[in-house]
Parts: C-alpha cells; sequence; structure tokens
C-alpha cells in the first residue's frame, strides 16, 4: 500500500512539474507568432519557419500539460451521470476508465514510437520549404503517450486504495 501511495505521488510530482514548465512553451509559442506577425505585416518580410515551430511548441506543450490535466480530472467527463453514483461505484467506473486509458496510450506509445523511431532512422524532415526534422517533434508522441500512461496508472492505483480504504456500504 504505501508502496502505491509513494507511486503516485510521485507521478503527480513529475506531471505537475512537467506541466509547470510547459506552461512557458506558451510565452516562446507567442513571442515566434508575434515576431512573424511584426516581420509579415510591417515589413513584408514572412518568415519561412515561425508559424511550423510554433506547430512543433505548441505539440511541445500538450504533450506535457496533457497528463497534467489527467491528474487534475480536467478532461472531459459525463459527471451528470457519474454524480449519481454512490462513492463506491464511482471509484469502480474510475478503475474502469482507467484500464480504457491505459490500453489506449499502451497502444499509442507503441505506434507512436514506431513513427518516432522511423523518422528519426531516415532522418524524414518536414514538407515545407524550412524542412526541419520531424524526428524531435514525432518523438513527442511516445514521450506523451508515456507520461499519459504513468498518469493513468498512477490514477487507477489511487483508486483502487480509495476503493480498499472506503468502508463497506
Amino acid at each position: 500500500m504505501a508502496a502505491l501511495k509513494t507511486f503516485v505521488a510521485l507521478v503527480a510530482a513529475l506531471n505537475t512539474a512537467l506541466g509547470k514548465a510547459a506552461s512557458f512553451v506558451i510565452i516562446v509559442f507567442m513571442l515566434f507568432l508575434s515576431y512573424e506577425v511584426v516581420l509579415r505585416y510591417f515589413f513584408n518580410s514572412p518568415t519561412i519557419w515561425a508559424h511550423e515551430l510554433s506547430g512543433f511548441c505548441f505539440a511541445l506543450y500538450l504533450a506535457l500539460t496533457g497528463p497534467w490535466v489527467l491528474l487534475q480530472k480536467g478532461h472531459v467527463s459525463v459527471d451528470i451521470i457519474y454524480t449519481r453514483y454512490s462513492a463506491r461505484t464511482q471509484q469502480v467506473a474510475d478503475i474502469f476508465t482507467s484500464l480504457i486509458t491505459i490500453f489506449f496510450f499502451v497502444v499509442l506509445l507503441y505506434i507512436g514510437g514506431k513513427s518516432a523511431l522511423h523518422a528519426i532512422t531516415t532522418k524524414q524532415v518536414s514538407y515545407s520549404v524550412w524542412a526541419p526534422p520531424l524526428g524531435p517533434v514525432r518523438a513527442m508522441i511516445p514521450v506523451a503517450a508515456f507520461l499519459f500512461l504513468l498518469q493513468a496508472l498512477a490514477n487507477l492505483c489511487e483508486s483502487i486504495l480509495q476503493l480498499k480504504e472506503a468502508p463497506p456500504q
């Protein structure tokens, strides 16, 4: 039990730290786009890289903040049904949804890992004029899937602990 609680706490700390750190990526994202707007509209000299790099920054932002949102239970849910359940039924529902989430992210980790590995080994580049390498961006998919998977496992452990500690009804 103590090991599960430690695991849950460590994953929560990791995803909270990564989520907070990634929030600063939005500032970089805005700076790139602002730079592009100024160059395009005031100097009639657009860049070939700002829009695409902003998209890459946004991918990083999503990869690192998504697991934090899962920790906060901030993703879309059907609360109108869930809130009518007893506390015990809510925990069983949380366990069931955690198992589905784990399955989804295991598949995404596998497929995303294959895609990232292919992009890295073939030195795949974007089809834009700028043509940056796609390996680092594609690597965000398995990284995000792994972080989501860790958080889903932590949520599962937390639900199991709460179910075991809850008084019988």
